[in-house]
């Protein structure tokens, strides 16, 4: 350490030429380095100020469709005395495919929206089947009783593409 310091000392009084070469501006040297810096400081900070009032407008946006779409949710409720609209949604149907596309079907519940939740039952829901030779298919419905019906007409369906 204190070699570093007695060679500080000396480049302070007595300037070596290598030095002026160190500090000199050319291709690749520590000067052009700080040079090519100091121009990119403002550029990148206008930059990032671009990109943040973009992120701030698409969050915006964001929030206005969110808004919007809960008005429209709450404009749009049914009459009284009328039917509200069927929504088909995702059901996990559990049971046993037999041949010639009969199915036994054992239980019918409605599929967690989020998919990773839905993932996870579906593991835990085949996991289960298969320990009695089941097995468990996703089906599309507005109803558990139509989500069996739907799947029995899928099984047959099946059946008779895969038949010779």
């Amino acid at each position: 350490m204190a070699a570093w310091w007695t060679a500080a000392r000396w480049f302070s009084v007595c300037p070596h030429p290598v030095l002026l070469l160190v500090l000199a501006d050319y291709p690749g040297s520590l000067s052009r380095a700080v040079a090519v810096e100091q121009w990119r400081g403002p550029y990148c900070r206008t930059a990032a100020a671009r990109e943040h009032e973009y992120a701030r407008r698409a969050q915006t946006e964001a929030d206005s469709l969110r808004a919007q779409a809960r008005a429209r949710s709450r404009g749009r409720r049914p009459a009284p005395g009328s039917a509200a609209p069927q929504v088909e949604r995702p059901y996990f149907v559990v049971g046993q495919w037999k041949g010639g596309g009969e199915v036994d079907v054992w239980h019918v519940e409605e599929a967690p929206a989020d998919p990773d939740a839905r993932a996870d039952a579906h593991e835990q829901h085949a996991s289960d089947a298969e320990t009695a030779f089941g097995s468990v298919n996703v089906v599309y419905a507005t109803s558990p009783q139509a989500a069996a019906d739907q799947a029995r007409c899928e099984a047959r369906q099946t059946s008779e593409r895969i038949r010779p």
